[in-house]
């Protein structure tokens, strides 16, 4: 069985960087050397690292930033990279439920991100069994 205490702690840092709404936690948390993916819900994916900053930066600088809570559906080691399936929701809008996928890679020690994607899902999903996932925060 594999690690998957060190990716659950680089996405548990993504979480808590969009939750402090800091620009600069989020930037040490994406690859500096990997390809990267960042596809928001409704927008285009955005592939070069200043871009993906840059429009994080635009989310957590913006006052209409949701206050998300995730729960961690599933962690897959695919090789080098670590997929982590998250739901996310706003207790504000309880009905926008989101399911993202995470992407790290280990980089000079450290799980990087390389990859977000999150997308509508229907809420009634949560109400049955998901497969194994946990709530987090």
């Amino acid at each position: 069985m594999r690690d998957e205490a060190l990716p659950r702690f680089a996405n548990d840092a993504f979480y808590r960087a969009f939750r402090d709404r800091d620009q600069a936690a989020m930037a040490r948390l994406w690859s500096l050397r990997q390809p990267l993916l960042c596809a928001h819900p409704g927008a285009r994916p955005l592939y070069e690292r200043a871009a993906v900053l840059e429009s994080w930066a635009n989310i957590l600088g913006s006052p209409n930033c949701p206050r998300l809570e995730y729960r961690i559906e599933r962690v897959l080691h695919c090789g080098e990279l670590v997929l982590i399936t998250c739901y996310e929701w706003s207790r504000a809008q309880p009905d926008g439920m989101l399911l993202a996928t995470n992407g790290f890679m280990l980089e000079a020690g450290e799980y990087r991100m390389t990859i977000h994607q999150a997308g509508p899902v229907r809420a009634l999903v949560l109400s049955g069994d998901t497969g194994g996932g946990e709530r987090v925060h």
